[in-house]
């Protein structure tokens, strides 16, 4: 009832008030800053200017136009009819950014794949026995070789058997708020791992066989939680409030995928889809702004590489 409500004063506002829109980008579904935007009547200009910055720009009433132009420097200039402005305007670059590598001190020389943010502690999530969610990382480099592993958890409470699996995948070509993955082959598993009883935050894996990450393609990493042990060593399962958690840190990418709920049906989705993306383009859909930093998130797990020569 109260999205139904929301709706309607959306619709009347836009009514009222004159059209309104924001601009992303096409791939990551960001915001774009200060776009120029020029609305054309009968290829007449009647009206310039630039748009607003984490928030939906708003048209006035009383111009009469039947075509707008979007421009802004690093994208292809796009023209669109008045009539299809009624949702998110996409504009493309116009060169492909790499995403960015962070290359620590010369002393290691490791490559380190990942972002590396902010944690934030209340939004843990329990490790699953199943595939349910996970991080993808991006090799635009040479090809890498992954030495260490880097994830963080919350307190330990039991000891935690555990598998580290890393698998070649691809993504889908979004579509509205949809983007998936596609997994080709699992391209390596650890043996079976132990968090023990008290450990928290950081755990660092090194990895003693090469996993191969080759160039130009994608790899998606996620943690299976295979049993738990008392002080005896002896299995047991704990509740849900007792069980090991991976933490999440503040995400500036669309490199979270899980799978979702369906509160109606109380049904899990079969595909993991982009969460970040999916947020973006729901913000910008229905409420024509950006979403808080806080709500963006991913789960915090790293990639130490070296590069083949």
């Amino acid at each position: 009832m109260r999205k139904t409500i929301f709706y309607i004063l959306l619709f009347f506002s836009l009514n009222i008030f004159g059209q309104k829109f924001i601009v992303l980008d096409t791939d990551t579904y960001d915001l774009i800053d200060s776009v120029t935007f020029i609305l054309y009547n009968d290829d007449k200009i009647v009206y310039t200017n630039v748009t607003k910055n984490n928030s939906a720009t708003v048209i006035p009433s009383n111009i009469k136009y039947n075509k707008i132009e979007f421009i802004k420097t690093g994208y292809k200039t796009s023209i669109i009819k008045m009539e299809n402005l009624n949702e998110p305007v996409f504009l493309t670059k116009e060169y492909i950014r790499l995403d960015d590598v962070v290359v620590s001190s010369k002393k290691n020389e490791y490559i380190i794949l990942g972002e590396s943010n902010r944690i934030r502690h209340s939004r843990s999530r329990l490790l699953m026995p199943e595939l349910t969610f996970g991080t993808i990382f991006h090799n635009y480099k040479n090809n890498l070789n992954i030495n260490h592993t880097i994830f963080y958890v919350d307190k330990v409470k039991y000891k935690t058997a555990y598998k580290i699996h890393f698998f070649e995948v691809e993504e889908s070509l979004p579509f509205g708020n949809l983007q998936t993955l596609q997994f080709n082959q699992n391209i390596y598993s650890t043996d079976t791992l132990y968090l023990n009883s008290k450990q928290k935050n950081r755990i660092e894996i090194e990895h003693k066989e090469d996993i191969l990450f080759k160039e130009n393609t994608k790899l998606f990493v996620y943690i299976e939680a295979l049993y738990y042990l008392d002080e005896n060593d002896k299995k047991i399962l704990p509740k849900n409030k007792d069980r090991t958690k991976l933490k999440f840190q503040l995400s500036n990418e669309n490199n979270y995928y899980s799978k979702t709920f369906n509160t109606t049906t109380s049904e899990q989705s079969a595909n993991l889809t982009n969460s970040n993306l999916r947020i973006k383009y729901d913000f910008a859909n229905y409420l024509f702004k950006t979403p808080h930093k806080r709500i963006l998130l991913t789960p915090a797990i790293l990639l130490n590489t070296t590069e083949i020569k």
